[in-house]
């Protein structure tokens, strides 16, 4: 009974990880483009207050 559990446990965690691993590659990808955003917009506000 304990093996066919430990089974079905480890089978559940591979699909959540299959499922889960396309949505963490966009999540990665939206949180770098935020970043990369956010250091364009400082610099173009460090250039703005060099200029000044």
């Amino acid at each position: 009974m304990e093996k066919v559990s430990h089974m079905t446990r480890s089978a559940i965690r591979r699909a959540s990880t299959m499922e889960i691993n396309p949505q963490a590659k966009r999540n990665m990808q939206d949180l770098f483009v935020n970043f990369c955003l956010i250091v364009i917009c400082l610099m173009l506000i460090y250039i703005i207050v060099q200029l000044m």
